[in-house]
Protein backbone atom coordinates (compact mmCIF):
# COMPACT_ATOMS: atom_id res chain seq x y z
CA UNK A 1 0.00 0.00 0.00
CA UNK A 2 2.78 2.45 0.83
CA UNK A 3 4.18 2.31 -2.74
CA UNK A 4 0.75 3.17 -4.17
CA UNK A 5 0.52 6.12 -1.77
CA UNK A 6 3.98 7.39 -2.73
CA UNK A 7 3.00 7.07 -6.40
CA UNK A 8 -0.21 9.04 -5.74
CA UNK A 9 1.79 11.88 -4.16
CA UNK A 10 4.25 11.85 -7.06
CA UNK A 11 1.41 11.87 -9.65
CA UNK A 12 -0.08 14.86 -7.83
CA UNK A 13 3.28 16.61 -7.94
CA UNK A 14 3.69 15.99 -11.68
CA UNK A 15 0.11 17.12 -12.34
CA UNK A 16 0.76 20.35 -10.41
CA UNK A 17 4.02 21.01 -12.27
CA UNK A 18 2.18 20.50 -15.58
CA UNK A 19 -0.60 22.86 -14.48
CA UNK A 20 -3.17 20.06 -14.53
CA UNK A 21 -5.10 21.23 -11.49
CA UNK A 22 -8.18 19.19 -12.53
CA UNK A 23 -6.17 16.01 -11.97
CA UNK A 24 -4.91 17.37 -8.66
CA UNK A 25 -8.52 18.14 -7.62
CA UNK A 26 -9.55 14.53 -8.37
CA UNK A 27 -6.76 13.27 -6.11
CA UNK A 28 -7.98 15.30 -3.13
CA UNK A 29 -10.63 13.94 -0.81
CA UNK A 30 -13.62 16.33 -0.77
CA UNK A 31 -13.13 16.59 3.01
CA UNK A 32 -9.37 17.19 2.85
CA UNK A 33 -7.79 18.81 5.86
CA UNK A 34 -4.66 20.86 5.22
CA UNK A 35 -2.90 21.87 8.41
CA UNK A 36 -0.27 24.53 7.91
CA UNK A 37 2.77 25.06 10.10
CA UNK A 38 0.84 28.19 11.03
CA UNK A 39 -2.13 26.65 12.90
CA UNK A 40 -4.36 29.59 11.99
CA UNK A 41 -4.30 28.71 8.30
CA UNK A 42 -5.86 25.26 7.99
CA UNK A 43 -7.73 24.84 4.71
CA UNK A 44 -10.43 22.69 3.12
CA UNK A 45 -10.85 21.39 -0.46
CA UNK A 46 -11.71 24.65 -2.28
CA UNK A 47 -9.13 26.64 -0.34
CA UNK A 48 -6.44 24.08 -1.16
CA UNK A 49 -7.29 24.25 -4.86
CA UNK A 50 -7.27 28.05 -4.76
CA UNK A 51 -3.86 28.10 -3.06
CA UNK A 52 -2.40 25.61 -5.55
CA UNK A 53 -3.81 27.53 -8.53
CA UNK A 54 -2.35 30.76 -7.17
CA UNK A 55 1.07 29.15 -6.64
CA UNK A 56 1.03 27.73 -10.16
CA UNK A 57 0.07 31.09 -11.68
CA UNK A 58 2.87 32.80 -9.75
CA UNK A 59 5.33 30.54 -11.55
CA UNK A 60 6.91 28.89 -8.54
CA UNK A 61 9.26 26.05 -9.42
CA UNK A 62 8.72 23.05 -7.18
CA UNK A 63 11.13 20.13 -6.86
CA UNK A 64 10.56 17.08 -4.70
CA UNK A 65 13.63 16.24 -2.68
CA UNK A 66 12.36 13.24 -0.73
CA UNK A 67 9.23 11.09 -0.62
CA UNK A 68 9.00 8.26 1.95
CA UNK A 69 5.90 6.16 2.53
CA UNK A 70 4.88 4.15 5.57
CA UNK A 71 1.38 2.71 5.74
CA UNK A 72 -1.22 5.30 4.76
CA UNK A 73 1.20 8.20 5.24
CA UNK A 74 3.85 9.74 3.02
CA UNK A 75 6.51 12.15 4.26
CA UNK A 76 7.45 14.54 1.50
CA UNK A 77 10.06 17.26 1.31
CA UNK A 78 10.23 19.77 -1.50
CA UNK A 79 12.03 22.89 -2.52
CA UNK A 80 10.21 25.89 -3.95
CA UNK A 81 11.86 28.69 -5.90
CA UNK A 82 10.23 31.75 -7.35
CA UNK A 83 10.69 35.32 -8.38
CA UNK A 84 9.05 37.98 -6.26
CA UNK A 85 8.40 41.47 -7.55
CA UNK A 86 7.77 44.61 -5.58
CA UNK A 87 5.08 46.50 -7.52
CA UNK A 88 5.71 49.63 -5.47
CA UNK A 89 9.36 49.83 -6.57
CA UNK A 90 9.78 51.93 -9.74
CA UNK A 91 13.34 50.86 -10.53
CA UNK A 92 13.93 48.72 -13.66
CA UNK A 93 12.66 45.16 -13.34
CA UNK A 94 16.14 43.65 -13.13
CA UNK A 95 16.96 45.57 -9.96
CA UNK A 96 13.62 45.39 -8.18
CA UNK A 97 13.03 41.68 -8.20
CA UNK A 98 14.42 39.08 -5.90
CA UNK A 99 14.34 35.35 -5.79
CA UNK A 100 13.07 33.29 -2.96
CA UNK A 101 13.87 29.69 -2.17
CA UNK A 102 12.21 27.69 0.56
CA UNK A 103 12.09 24.12 1.73
CA UNK A 104 8.84 22.64 2.90
CA UNK A 105 7.92 19.31 4.43
CA UNK A 106 4.66 17.56 5.15
CA UNK A 107 3.04 14.26 5.99
CA UNK A 108 0.34 13.35 3.50
CA UNK A 109 -2.35 10.90 4.65
CA UNK A 110 -3.99 8.84 1.92
CA UNK A 111 -7.40 7.22 2.38
CA UNK A 112 -9.28 5.31 -0.31
CA UNK A 113 -6.80 6.41 -2.97
CA UNK A 114 -7.15 10.14 -2.25
CA UNK A 115 -5.24 12.70 -0.24
CA UNK A 116 -7.27 13.12 2.95
CA UNK A 117 -4.91 15.20 5.06
CA UNK A 118 -1.73 17.23 4.72
CA UNK A 119 0.13 18.18 7.87
CA UNK A 120 2.97 20.61 7.28
CA UNK A 121 6.17 20.44 9.31
CA UNK A 122 9.02 22.95 9.67
CA UNK A 123 11.57 20.50 8.21
CA UNK A 124 11.92 16.94 6.94
CA UNK A 125 13.31 15.57 10.20
CA UNK A 126 10.09 16.60 11.99
CA UNK A 127 7.91 15.01 9.29
CA UNK A 128 9.88 11.77 9.43
CA UNK A 129 9.80 11.80 13.23
CA UNK A 130 5.99 12.08 13.07
CA UNK A 131 6.07 8.77 11.16
CA UNK A 132 8.44 7.18 13.67
CA UNK A 133 11.41 7.37 11.29
CA UNK A 134 14.76 9.10 11.38
CA UNK A 135 16.44 11.07 8.58
CA UNK A 136 18.30 7.98 7.35
CA UNK A 137 14.99 6.32 6.31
Amino acid sequence: MRQANVELVLRGYWAFVAGDLDTVAEMLDPEIEWVSVDPESAAGHESVLDILAERFEEGYRVEIERCVGIGDEVAVSFRVAGEERDASDDRPLQTRRYFTVGRYSAVVTVRNGRVARVQEYPHLAAALEALGLDEEA
